[in-house]
């Protein structure tokens, strides 16, 4: 007679294993599959042991000592600045009263204060400074005569003074083949560099720098020259030096 032909409905056996209740014309546990004919033993859980209470280290005796030295000078410079930050918007006489106000204020030395950062100049400021030292240039003629130029803006031409709306620098240079215009050139100084500008001249404007082709320049176009550098307005000649 098997499980099948009984009359009665036996009641759900726990599973061996898992503790389920299987029914008892199963086989195997819908749980964990654990056979009821050949039963596995039952495995011993493995209870993982509770991890160990970490252990202070001690520190040693000169360590401490050093941390405490650092917290003091910390509070101090803390209280240096709290009292200077309150000093902000006070009436000089009220020093005294506010600090006998206070009894629980600490006195910090003046060698206790941080000194303030010395103010160093970057090196483009340094460089600019150097070159603005340094932006004194003259052109010189093929005769000797100079005219020495500053950082303002100028002008160059036959002209004997300068235009109206040439307010700075004019150069007054007289070719005998009226090759220079009465206005041939724009110059001026921009970070230490002297550049020129050809104002559209009829027989216009050549430059040539130390080691290099002549170059024609090209109107209303800016062009900067190095010291040494040859500037020819018409037929005649300068140098920048």
């Amino acid at each position: 007679m098997s499980l099948f032909d009984r009359d009665e409905v036996a009641p759900p056996q726990p599973c061996s294993r898992c503790g389920s209740l299987v029914p008892l014309t199963s086989l195997f546990c819908p749980q964990c599959g654990q056979s009821r004919v050949n039963p596995l033993e039952k495995p011993e859980l493995d209870v993982p042991e509770p991890p160990a209470e970490p252990v202070a280290e001690e520190l040693p005796e000169h360590e401490g000592a050093d941390e405490e030295e650092k917290r003091s000078t910390l509070s101090r410079t803390t209280d240096w600045i709290i009292r200077n930050i309150t000093r902000v918007g006070q009436h000089p006489g009220d020093e005294g009263a506010s600090s006998s106000s206070d009894p629980d204020s600490v006195e910090v030395a003046e060698e206790d204060a941080p000194a303030s950062p010395r103010k160093t100049s970057s090196w483009p400021e340094r460089l600019q400074q150097s070159a603005r030292a340094q932006a004194r240039f003259e052109l010189v003629r093929e005769d000797g005569s100079r005219h020495t130029l500053g950082e303002a803006p100028g002008a160059l031409g036959s002209a004997p003074h300068a235009p109206e709306e040439e307010p700075g620098q004019w150069i007054w240079v007289l070719a005998e083949d009226s090759s220079v215009d009465p206005l041939h050139v724009r110059f001026g100084v921009e970070d230490g560099l002297f550049w020129i500008e050809d104002n559209n001249s009829i027989i216009g404007t050549v430059i040539e720098e130390p080691g290099r082709a002549a170059l024609q320049c090209i109107p209303h176009e800016r062009y900067f020259l190095v010291r040494g550098s040859t500037l020819t307005v018409g037929t005649v000649s300068l140098t920048l030096q």
